[in-house]
């Protein structure tokens, strides 16, 4: 029996990161091919299956169910975005309000291909849907508040009014959250994307407000 990554009742198995690089990009591959034509609900299995060109069997020896590519999707959207993340905490100093800023200008520019738009708002339209099962279980996939303190602990406290670690983590979840409503409304509720940006500055600014120390 395959090893596991176990933190939840079914995981994305060892067997399908052990794959050659090549193989594991043509399954994604497949994977976000269904997901670009077919809401998750109605993935086929069948039809990745045949795009990847592996077998049934093979299928399961990398992946217990449909969240399993949920959780696959994600990932690899994640990893697109993280480059971009890590030079704006760079060129900023660790500011945590030009980081929200950027990762949203980022993760709207996948938009412009549209077999990318369509995948994402498919992710995120079956990630809303299922907001307290699928969204909570990927969150402890993903390592839950030790990835969110992981990212916290990166962003300078000089210019904040809230300098324990404690504060940080709160702070860093409430921009994620209002990031995630204005992806959220750019993909899946397709509004306009410059008001989109500004209601999300906007939103940013207010926050700022209230955190920042400007005696400083």
């Amino acid at each position: 029996m395959a090893t596991e990554y176990r933190l939840g009742d079914c995981m994305i198995k060892k067997t399908f990161y052990n794959l050659p690089e090549e193989k594991r990009k043509r399954i994604i591959g497949a994977v976000m091919k269904e997901f670009s034509s077919a809401p998750a609900e109605k993935i086929s299995i069948n039809k990745i299956i045949k795009a990847a060109g592996i077998s049934r069997g093979s299928f399961y020896q990398y992946f217990d169910d449909k969240v399993d590519l949920v959780e696959v999707l994600a990932k690899a959207f994640v990893k697109k975005s993280e480059g971009s993340t890590k030079q704006a905490l760079l060129l900023s100093n660790g500011d945590i309000f030009y980081t929200f800023e950027n990762l949203f200008d980022t993760i709207s520019e996948f938009a412009d291909d549209p077999g990318q738009k369509k995948v994402l708002k498919n992710l995120l339209k079956n990630l809303k849907a299922n907001d307290d099962i699928i969204s909570e279980y990927l969150v402890n996939r993903f390592g839950g508040l030790t990835t969110i303190h992981d990212i916290s602990m990166q962003f300078n406290r000089e210019n904040l009014r809230f300098k324990c670690d404690e504060d940080i983590i709160n702070l860093t979840q409430i921009l994620i959250q209002v990031l995630k409503n204005a992806v959220f409304n750019v993909y899946v509720a397709g509004m306009d994307y410059q008001i989109v940006r500004k209601s999300y500055m906007r939103k940013l600014e207010i926050i700022k407000a209230g955190a920042a120390d400007n005696q400083t």
